[in-house]
This record gives structure tokens, sequence and C-alpha cells, in this order.
């Protein structure tokens, strides 16, 4: 196991994407949105992990539209994209990916296979 010191020193695996600048909204998708109600648009977020039965839901770690203050929430995987594995050196996306039991990922094989995956999640 790693410790305090060497985690925030090298990191931790991680999926990094970007909230959808623009994605369909209402009914039948006739109207578009900037964002979700928690990132802006553009937004790079953390994901740590997901809730791999539903095929929807990823926890995410980034700057509040609003506040811009780090929040950790669950974001439908629809309104990401560009996913890739990173490692994540900021020392609040680090601290949360380490202590939130929900953030799972953990090696760059983890990391590898889960970006690799909700591309094809959102295809369902």
């Amino acid at each position: 196991m790693e410790s305090d010191a060497d985690v925030e020193q090298n990191g931790t695996w991680c999926v990094v994407a970007n909230v959808k600048r623009e994605r369909p909204f209402g009914e039948g998708g006739m109207e578009s949105r900037s964002g979700t109600r928690q990132f802006r648009g553009g937004t790079k977020v953390y994901i740590g992990g997901c809730y791999a039965g539903t095929c929807d839901g990823v926890v995410c770690i980034g700057l509040h539209r609003k506040n811009r203050k780090m929040i950790t929430c669950v974001v439908n995987v629809c309104h990401l994209e560009n996913f890739r594995p990173k490692v994540a050196y900021h020392p609040e996306v680090v601290r949360r990916l380490q202590t939130d039991e929900r953030c799972w990922f953990r090696t760059e094989e983890d990391a590898e296979r889960w970006a690799q995956a909700f591309p094809q999640w959102q295809e369902q």
C-alpha cells in the first residue's frame, strides 16, 4: 500500500474526461444545454469509479459550475466525452480519489480498461 507522501508525490490513476459543451435536452432532444447542473461544458473531470451494473453513472470530481470549488458527484456517462487514462496529481483530487469508497480505480490497467468501456456505455 502506498503511503500518503507517495500518493501526493506520484499521484493516482483515474479516467479523465470532459463535460460535453452541448447536449440534447427536453422532449425529443430538440433543445440543447451546455454542461450539466453541476459542471460547465468543457470542464475536466476525474472519474474514480462507476456503477458497472447500470452502465450509466460515473463518480466525477471537478470544479462546480458556480462556486468553482472541487466537488464529487455522480454524472451520467452520456454527458461526458474524450475519455482517457491519466495520473491525477492535484492534491484535492488525489485525496478524494483515495478516501471516497465509490472511487476504486487504482491501477493503470483499471484506468485504461474503463476509458475504453465508457464510450461503449454511451451507445447502450
